[in-house]
């Protein structure tokens, strides 16, 4: 189960990672907290423009993750449609009914009821700065947590599927995306060799000491697929400007990085597999 902000964002940051279990037979669960409403308009217009139209923004956005899905394979897509809180110069100028500024326990309540209802062996989602510090991020970070802690506090889900019930329990695996500084200078290097000086590449500051990762995942085989469900997500700039610096970066050993948060990592080897250490893992 991958728990993200907004549409777009499952591409970008766990494309392959969710195109290459869905292939190997697991089931994908994706879920997406907000409608993407405060994205891109008509000819690129933004929030606050004459003709930007939250509603019919939030419409093209969802057709565009219902793409992105077929792209990477994913078994269930799940829509909570919160209304997005976009990028607002203060977090007083957020609107009080976008979901970074919505009473956090009725949408945990509903985190957890998905983790019980589709019984995950892992979660993953944004760690505490929401990799980009956007409210919508943090605030998915922020309930995910709390959904997964209540998970913890009750023992776990239970060992069997399909709503199987009985006294043994088992705990998901809970992980944070994470992108290494290392990675990100390298695929900077790539670009401006190729695109020039000054093309827009990930910032630097989103990236993480490279002994911060516990985890990468080879996506080499999955790589098209990612750029795949990044293309469908046409009507954003920023996923048009990240597909075009992956298309000249990412080939050369593809790997999306993640930081095992739960339990916590007892260092040793990096893990190449989410699954490691559960019974059926790939």
């Amino acid at each position: 189960m991958v728990i993200h902000a907004h549409p777009d964002d499952e591409a970008s940051q766990t494309g392959g990672t969710l195109a290459r279990y869905a292939a190997a037979g697991f089931r994908t669960v994706l879920v997406t907290c907000t409608d993407g409403r405060q994205g891109n308009g008509v000819d690129g217009c933004k929030p606050g423009h004459r003709d930007h139209r939250p509603e019919q923004i939030a419409a093209r956005r969802s057709h565009e993750l219902a793409m992105s899905k077929v792209a990477l394979g994913i078994s269930d897509l799940v829509q909570l449609d919160y209304p997005d809180s976009g990028m607002p110069e203060s977090a007083n100028d957020t609107d009080p009914r976008a979901f970074s500024r919505l009473e956090g326990e009725p949408i945990t309540l509903q985190l957890e009821a998905l983790m019980r209802k589709y019984q995950p062996d892992v979660v993953v989602t944004y760690p505490p700065n929401g990799l980009s510090n956007h409210p919508d991020h943090v605030r998915t970070h922020e309930l995910t947590v709390a959904a997964f802690g209540r998970i913890r506090k009750a023992g776990g889900l239970p060992a069997g599927r399909d709503g199987e019930t009985g006294p043994e329990r088992r705990m998901p695996k809970l992980y944070y995306i994470a992108l290494s500084v290392s990675r990100l200078k390298a695929a900077r290097t790539r670009a401006e060799a190729t695109l020039g000086p000054g093309i827009w590449t990930p910032p630097l500051e989103i990236g993480v000491d490279d002994d911060s990762i516990t985890t990468a995942v080879n996506i080499s085989g999955f790589w098209a697929h990612k750029l795949r469900a990044l293309a469908a997500h046409a009507s954003q700039a920023d996923a048009s400007a990240l597909l075009r610096v992956l298309n000249v970066t990412g080939q050369e050993n593809p790997v999306e990085e993640y930081i095992l948060a739960d339990p916590p990592w007892s260092g040793g080897e990096q893990e190449s597999d989410l699954f490691q250490g559960i019974v059926g893992g790939s």
